[in-house]
């Protein structure tokens, strides 16, 4: 009787600790379309708070508070190598580096979400979208395919992964406000300039080519040995044509015996407007998405917490500034680009 009723009272505690440090749901409604006869889950997401130091907190409930919670009153917890797991350990586990936290602080980083839902796992720092893994169903569905053909499959995996859309969670990692800044909502902002900036890039590109996208196909033929050609040439004779050492490309030998014994035939790499799409023997997988804004707001953040100029600090006369002006400028070139490189290894069509 008694360990049912600690049992009873763990679980308590364990759900209201949850929901105490759930905040209002930032995409409202984002999963009201659905039927009261589907099957979801749709949480608000779970706010992670750090203190300058490093230590997380969840409801306002460190490591240390619920350390003495779960032991006798009156012990101060400290983490130990083989202490059991609980709350106080996963929270432990979550605390971050003083320095990162602080200099987040400082950069005026508030906060990243992640969500996960019907579109794909989004992330966002200080609301912006950074590069995000989207998907579709028939992506999810085609993931348990190609994990199939790989040996590694699970039954009924393609029909269990569709369900991952039906789960509405995420989770908030909030930092300490800077002195005197603004605090930015975690529905963001509007449009940042650099993402403004893109699409009229972007759109210039589309109207010099009369509004078709531009298409680069490259289909490269591996052999068993690893070596390639690509066209009529193989590697040594474009090294020899560019003087660039292209027979580095070549593969392991085992990692293409591997491939193919998996049954892995083709692999293609695409970039579109939308992202960075992979697939396995033309099965699509959830891809890298980069449509609306999210290379332009991780470059713009990477600017915001100084990574650039440590570049230039441990890389004497190194111009980054130059650097980065280089690929902002080509960025909206390469996103309204569709390039397909296309993988053919021993066993494929093209390989037999």
């Amino acid at each position: 009787m008694q360990k049912r009723v600690t049992y009873w009272a763990v679980l308590s505690l364990v759900v209201a600790f949850v929901f105490s440090g759930c905040t209002a749901r930032v995409d409202a409604g984002s999963m009201a379309e659905r039927g009261p006869d589907e099957f979801y889950v749709d949480l608000p997401p779970i706010v992670i708070d750090y203190a300058p130091d490093g230590t997380a907190s969840v409801g306002g409930l460190s490591h240390m508070v619920v350390g003495n919670v779960e032991k006798p009153p009156g012990m101060v917890y400290v983490p130990e190598p083989g202490v059991r797991l609980g709350l106080a350990t996963v929270l432990y586990g979550l605390s971050l580096p003083s320095l990162w936290v602080q200099h987040f602080t400082a950069s005026d980083l508030q906060h990243l979400r992640i969500a996960n839902g019907d579109e794909g796992i989004l992330i966002y720092a200080n609301g912006q979208r950074i590069p995000s893994l989207v998907w579709e169903e028939e992506g999810l569905a085609a993931t348990g395919e190609a994990v199939n053909v790989l040996g590694l499959g699970v039954p009924a995996l393609n029909k269990v992964l569709p369900l991952v859309r039906n789960f509405d969670l995420g989770v908030v990692l909030r930092f300490p406000l800077q002195e005197g800044a603004e605090l930015i909502p975690l529905g963001g902002v509007e449009e940042s300039e650099e993402v403004t900036m893109a699409r009229m890039l972007q759109q210039q590109v589309l109207e010099t080519f009369g509004g078709a996208l531009p298409t680069i196909d490259i289909p490269i033929l591996y052999h068993a040995d690893g070596s390639w050609t690509l066209g009529e040439l193989s590697d040594v004779d474009w090294t020899v044509l560019t003087s660039t050492p292209f027979y580095a490309l070549r593969l392991p030998p085992e990692l293409i015996s591997g491939l193919t014994d998996s049954g892995i035939y083709t692999v293609t790499l695409t970039t579109d407007p939308d992202g960075i799409h992979i697939a396995l023997n033309g099965i699509g997988l959830p891809y890298l998405s980069w449509g609306s804004g999210e290379v332009q707001n991780v470059l713009a953040l990477t600017k915001q917490l100084g990574v650039f100029d440590s570049v230039s600090a441990l890389v004497p006369g190194a111009d980054m500034a130059s650097v980065l002006s280089l690929v902002e400028n080509l960025l909206p070139i390469i996103q309204a680009t569709n390039a397909n490189i296309t993988i053919y290894l021993p066993g494929s069509e093209m390989g037999n």
